[in-house]
Parts: structure tokens; C-alpha cells; sequence
């Protein structure tokens, strides 16, 4: 749905807007079909918001982006017998490539220009492993070993004294992607119990990374987040598991909650959402409640910069005909109506649909060649970021369906490195010589940003 915000930006943008997504695509493979007016991306914010979505299981990105013209499409056919999509469920994108419907409100975001793609994303020697991959999309390597990107980030850019709230996950884990070697970032999964550690507060370095993961969890138990009496609070202390309830906080209300929240419009699992599963019945709200924690804690005026979701289910080996749609229209769904909800948004740096970039990526793709039901592990996958910022079209280029390895499995086009020297460099701000350190050498940058 397209909100009253963006129907007015439309109305004014310029002519050069009005001529397509291509005028959007920039000089590094942007293309563009022609399923919408697009609107020229803004500048990137000085308070920008990161949102990763992990989706995780290894996506089956070609039943979203199915190829629709050349050699590509007779090799798909060929081998996507039963699971191939439609032509007629397809919305065309350019560059030989089309947008399955099923992945509701995406083809609205894709023609405002707000979606960078990137097919065939991937890395050197892939591994067909759920947790070796899952590793190495994590560490930003090609082989498993240290710290995650974002934990390496959050080493370089969090204060040593501070920013215990600045990266965050809104799952009831701790990913290594979001492990550094001096600092993590912390789970917080309802609108509850924001306390953290007192230490934290008086000025000194912030402990390891191993102390925050161990002991948030261990204090959150010991701990009241409201200690009944002196002597509590004081043997809490002496057990190193104090927490600072952060009720002072004007973000907070009583016992350290935030203020309650109406979402702006309904997300996919609300009554009032329109689409709904094949069986008729309402779309999980997995992601849809993590998107929803997180618009809360940013309308409190929180100082989140990082946030990491999940929607989990994508190993589809079986059943994919009915399982992968009601994914897509979960994904689909919640992230437009997270992107339609944060209009409404108001933060002390601005409004939060234009600060916030949304980031997906799986661990791996999957097969060409179908199963009996389903698909099984493959390798290059799909990536998409959406926001404001975004010049949307698709970068990199899309793999070659005719040259696949020795395993019948895509051969990737694109580093993942690059898309995370892309986020570092033009949306978290880090000097081009940082980022390289914090990847381990150079990698080209995409046009997206």
C-alpha cells in the first residue's frame, strides 16, 4: 500500500523522477522495468539506521526473481518443470529478470525505485552447510574464523563507554555477525526490561564481548530490574550481575518499558492484513512483531543504529509449491508495512523512513534443477536492500543458467563483501580505509548508494 507521504512526494517529484526506475540505477548495473513512478532516492541521512533481515534457511530466490528472457528461461523451464513460475506471475524487472507476485508489496517499493537488487550474490568456494555458511556470511570470510562484520563494526565505531542500545538483535540470540572482539551487540526481544549493565554508565571501558553475551542473560535472571531493597541490589552488585534500570530514561516508561505503540498500518498476522496463506488463513507474524519491537523503540527516541531480524522456515526440500509463496507474502508483506509504518515515525534525528535502509540476505540459494517437491541446498543467492536512500534497480549481474558448476549449482557474480563494503562505506559512514580493514582487503563497492 502506498502511503499518503509517499503519494504526495510523487505527485512532486520531476520530470526526471517520472521517466523510470533506469533514471535510478546508477552507473554500476542499475536496470529497471516499468511497474511503477519512481521517485529520485534522497541523500543518504547524517543519523543513519540499519535493519539486516536474515532470511534464513537458504532461499530459493529464483521462484522470486525467475528469469524471463534468453537462455535463461529455457534452462529454467527446462529443469523448474512443476515449481517454475508462470508468466502470468510475473512482473517484469528488465535484464531478463521478473518479480514473482507472490512477493507481496515488493513490486510497489521496486517501482517507487526504492529496492536495490542483487542476484547471484555469493563468495569464492561456497559451502552447501546451513551452519558453515551462515558462519561465513557472519564473519564477512571465505573461510570460518574471528568476528563478525557488524561486531567488527561496532568494535570500531561504538563508544568504548556507552552505546550499550546502539546495536542491536530482536532475537533471542546472539548471531556471529553481530559478535566483535571488544564489543556485541545486545538481544532485547519485547518492549520490557531495557536494563543494562551499571558499569556501562560510570565511564569505563566497556567490558568484552564474551562478559556482555554471558552476562546479560545471567544478570536479566539474578537481577531484579527493580531491586526490592538495598540489600538486593548491593548483593547483586557484589555477584557482578547489577543492571542499571533504565526507567530514568525519558524513552521509558515505568520498570524500564517503552511506551505503547499503534502500529500505522497492518502488518502480515493482523486480523485487518489483506492477503493471507493459500489455506485462507492469516500469514505469520514472526517478522512482522520484530519489525513492529523495532518501530517502537525508535518512535521512544532510542539510540538503536544496528538492528537484526530473522524469518526463519526457507530450507524448502519439500512442499516448496505451498511453503515458499506464504514465505514470500511474509517477507514481502512485513517489510513493506514496515516501510509504510515508519512514515509515521518521528525520532530526535528526523523522521524514520527516511533514516532506516533495510538489508535481507540468505546464506546460500538453492539447486536449478528441482526435486520432487521442493529444492535442495545450492549456492549464489539474492539480496535486496530497500529505503529511501536506495537507487533501486539490480546490480551485478544476473548468473548465467547455461554454465552452471560440476554440482548443477549457479556460479555466483557478485562478493557479498562488496554489499557490505557498500553498507560500511555510503550508509554507516566509515572512511573507505576503515572498511577495507574491517573486511581484510578491498572489495568493489556497488552503485546502489
Amino acid at each position: 500500500m502506498t502511503t499518503r507521504r509517499e503519494f504526495i512526494q510523487t505527485l512532486g517529484a520531476t520530470g526526471a523522477a517520472l521517466a523510470g526506475l533506469s533514471a535510478c540505477g546508477g552507473g554500476h548495473g542499475g536496470s529497471s522495468g516499468s511497474t511503477g513512478l519512481a521517485q529520485p532516492p534522497i541523500a543518504v541521512p547524517a543519523a543513519p539506521i540499519l535493519v539486516v533481515v536474515n532470511i534464513d534457511g537458504g532461499n530459493d530466490w529464483l521462484s522470486m526473481m525467475p528469469p524471463n528472457a534468453g537462455a535463461n528461461l529455457g534452462v529454467y523451464q527446462a529443469k523448474r518443470a512443476t515449481l517454475g513460475i508462470p508468466a502470468s506471475q510475473q512482473i517484469d524487472l528488465g535484464g531478463g529478470a521478473a518479480l514473482n507476485t507472490d512477493f507481496t508489496g515488493m513490486d510497489q517499493l521496486h517501482g517507487l525505485g526504492r529496492v536495490a537488487w542483487i542476484p547471484g550474490i555469493g563468495m569464492p568456494n561456497p559451502n552447501l552447510s546451513h551452519f558453515t555458511s551462515i558462519d561465513l556470511w557472519g564473519q564477512g570470510a571465505t573461510v570460518p574464523a574471528g568476528n563478525g562484520w557488524l561486531g567488527r563494526f561496532a568494535d570500531t565505531a561504538f563508544s568504548p563507554a556507552g552505546d550499550v542500545l546502539r546495536g542491536l538483535t530482536v532475537t533471542a540470540d546472539l548471531p556471529v555477525m553481530l559478535k566483535g572482539a571488544t564489543r556485541s551487540f545486545v538481544s532485547i526481544t519485547g518492549s520490557g526490561g531495557y536494563v543494562y549493565p551499571s558499569y556501562l554508565l560510570s565511564g569505563s571501558k566497556v567490558p568484552d564481548a564474551a562478559l556482555l553475551e554471558s552476562g546479560w542473560g545471567t544478570s536479566l535472571s539474578t537481577a531484579s530490574a527493580d531491586p526490592a531493597s538495598a540489600a538486593a541490589y548491593l548483593a547483586a552488585a557484589a555477584a557482578g550481575t547489577l543492571f542499571y534500570e533504565a526507567q530514568n530514561n525519558p524513552a521509558f516508561g515505568t520498570g524500564g518499558t517503552l511506551p505503547a505503540r499503534t502500529p500505522s498500518v497492518p502488518y502480515p498476522g493482523d486480523a485487518a492484513y489483506p492477503v493471507t496463506k493459500l489455506n485462507g488463513s492469516a500469514l505469520s507474524s514472526a517478522l512482522s512483531n520484530q519489525f513492529k519491537l523495532i518501530a517502537q523503540m525508535l518512535a521512544a527516541g532510542l539510540p538503536g543504529q544496528v538492528f537484526f531480524t530473522r524469518l526463519s522456515g526457507w530450507d524448502t526440500h519439500s512442499n516448496q509449491a505451498v511453503d515458499h509463496p506464504n514465505l514470500q507474502r511474509t517477507l514481502g508483506g512485513s517489510i513493506k508495512a514496515f516501510y509504510d509504518d515508519l512514515a509515521t515515525v518521528t525520532t530526535p534525528s528526523g523522521n524514520a523512513q527516511d533514516r532506516v535502509m533495510i538489508l535481507a540476505y540468505s546464506e546460500f540459494g538453492r539447486r536449478v534443477q528441482e526435486n520432487s517437491s521442493g529444492t535442495d541446498h545450492g549456492t549464489a543467492g539474492l539480496s535486496f536492500c530497500v529505503g529511501r536512500a536506495v537507487k533501486g534497480g539490480l546490480y551485478g549481474g544476473y548468473p548465467d543458467l547455461t554454465s552452471l558448476d560440476a554440482n548443477g549449482n549457479l556460479k555466483f557474480t557478485t562478493d557479498f563483501r562488496s554489499l557490505y563494503a557498500t553498507v560500511l562505506d555510503r550508509w554507516l559512514g566509515q572512511a573507505s580505509s576503515t572498511t577495507d580493514s574491517l573486511l581484510g582487503t578491498t572489495y568493489s563497492r556497488l552503485g546502489f548508494l
